[in-house]
Parts: structure tokens; C-alpha cells; sequence
């Protein structure tokens, strides 16, 4: 340090157990409970019980799930309901078992 720079304050630290002027008090540590402390914690609610399926398709081009509407005529097409994506034939749909090749949704198989 040369003769020509004033002198230099001191660094404060936050692990400091000195309070900065104006500021908040120090910090204090934290004591670890001894081993024969008992804490009770309430007990949570059980979580809620999984939504049910939507439905037993599933739309290939936003994979959304949904029920082919029953009341559609065989030459109708089945739209996705969420990007209205046109995925076949209600026909197709309908088919036992359903003509895949020609649709544009996957069926899910029930687990």
C-alpha cells in the first residue's frame, strides 16, 4: 500500500459473530437436538386416488387419450379432440378387431 491511498476498511463477513453498524444482529448457530428428542410430525392426508382413464385411444400426432364418439355414422371421420387432428374412419373404429392400418391413433391396451 503506498502513502498516496487512504486506509483501506476492514471486510466484514457474514460468519462474523460482530454486527455490521445499523445492520441486523448476528446470526446464532443452531443446537442439534440430543438423541432422546422426541419429534412428532402431524401425519399428512393419504395422497388422492389417481384420475381415471380417459379413454382406451390415443391420438399419434399430440398423443392425447380419447373415446371415439358413439354416436358418429360409419362413413364419419373421428377427430382428435385436442389438435383436431382427422384420425380415421368411425368404421375403422368400430371394426372387431379395429383396422389400425388405416387409423391414426393406437389403441391402449387395459393394464
Amino acid at each position: 500500500m503506498s502513502e498516496s491511498e487512504p486506509p483501506r476498511r476492514k471486510t466484514l463477513s457474514l460468519k462474523s459473530g460482530v454486527a455490521a453498524p445499523g445492520g441486523p444482529p448476528p446470526l446464532e448457530r443452531m443446537v442439534k437436538p440430543s438423541a432422546r428428542t422426541v419429534i412428532v410430525a402431524p401425519q399428512a392426508p393419504p395422497p388422492p386416488p389417481p384420475a381415471p382413464a380417459v379413454g382406451d385411444w390415443k391420438c399419434k400426432p399430440c398423443g392425447a387419450r380419447f373415446d371415439p364418439p358413439a354416436e358418429l355414422a360409419d362413413e364419419d371421420s373421428v377427430r382428435c379432440p385436442a389438435c383436431n387432428a382427422r384420425l380415421g374412419l368411425a368404421s375403422d373404429f368400430r371394426a372387431d378387431p379395429p383396422n389400425v392400418a388405416k387409423l391414426r391413433a393406437r389403441w391402449l391396451k387395459k393394464a
